[in-house]
């Protein structure tokens, strides 16, 4: 969801800041909180949107910040 939200752009502004948002909504509704620094998230929605980083890469970075 945060790849597709961020390289579609559904909004007309603040896009990374939903992309990542639908991203950590949708991993707590799973059970999953994230501890994270706000800009190395910004950075990670930014490679996805700018096809810089795999789904794969996105995962695994995910799965790091995850605190199950």
């Amino acid at each position: 969801m945060l790849e597709s939200v961020a390289l579609h752009e559904p909004l007309d502004d603040k896009n990374p800041f939903f992309a990542w948002m639908v991203a950590e909504v949708f991993l707590n509704t799973n059970g999953h909180s994230m501890h994270y620094e706000p800009e190395e998230a910004l950075a990670l929605v930014m490679r996805a949107r700018h096809k810089g980083a795999r789904v794969q890469e996105l995962a695994a970075q995910l799965r790091a910040w995850t605190t199950d």
